[in-house]
């Protein structure tokens, strides 16, 4: 039976190796100079969507590096590193990396595109409620100044599950995966203000409250800003 790579798990070295990676591009990107610190094992985990124990994987890697100092009771800062040498330790596959990136970003919009009027048709009141809770949820952790991934991802996820269709529900975890590759292509998506998604995620419900099916498409297409796609 022909197997699908892009929905199997990911190993766990290669998981590791990634953040790994990430962490290194993300300290790169901003700059970070030593004494800086990182953000805590759970944004990590939530934003890479991986366990606590990949993360402490990596980061006990770049420690042992001495890219990373671990200070007890007070979290993971940016060690003394040379920059060349982080630079040249990481892989040189990033053009390669953005086509692919493009390519899960088409799939996934086409996906969610794809299902709007099943999800206009069949969302529920409840659901509704719910994908409004996790609005509630990010507005309260943007103030307070966290990480928003992890409602970010659950939203786009219950948006898939409320079609009620299992195969659609077995495509969700690409969802997962453009997140991914997002931020170990960016990883300064870390950082990104999360306010205009919020907003976005806001009119998608406004949407689907009324049963509007062009206002719902054209908040998703809008949300997801893949070139290839209109509104």
């Amino acid at each position: 039976m022909m197997r699908n790579s892009v929905l199997e798990p990911v190993a766990r070295d290669t998981l590791t190796r990634q953040v790994i990676e990430t962490i290194k591009r993300f300290i790169l990107q901003e700059d970070l100079k030593p004494g800086a610190q990182l953000p805590s094992e759970r944004e990590l985990s939530e934003a890479l969507t991986v366990s606590r124990n990949i993360v402490r994987e990596a980061l006990s890697a770049l420690v042992a590096q001495g890219i990373v100092v671990k200070l007890a009771g007070k979290g993971n800062f940016v060690g003394e590193y040379d920059q060349k040498q982080l630079m040249t330790s990481l892989p040189l596959t990033l053009g390669e990396r953005s086509q692919s990136l493009l390519a899960f970003q088409e799939a996934r919009a086409a996906l969610e595109v794809g299902a709007v009027g099943l999800i206009v048709d069949r969302v529920t009141d409840e659901e509704i409620d719910y994908l409004q809770a996790l609005i509630d949820i990010q507005h309260q952790k943007h103030r307070d100044g966290k990480s928003t991934i992890k409602e970010d991802i659950d939203f786009h996820l219950k948006l898939l599950a409320i079609t009620h269709n299992k195969v659609i529900e077995d495509m969700s975890p690409l969802v997962i995966e453009v997140f991914r590759r997002t931020l170990i292509e960016a990883p300064s998506s870390l950082r990104i203000n999360p306010e205009r998604i919020i907003n976005e995620h806001q009119r998608i419900v406004d949407a689907l409250r009324v049963r509007d099916h062009e206002a719902a498409l054209k908040e998703i297409v809008i949300h997801l800003r893949v070139p290839s796609f209109r509104a």
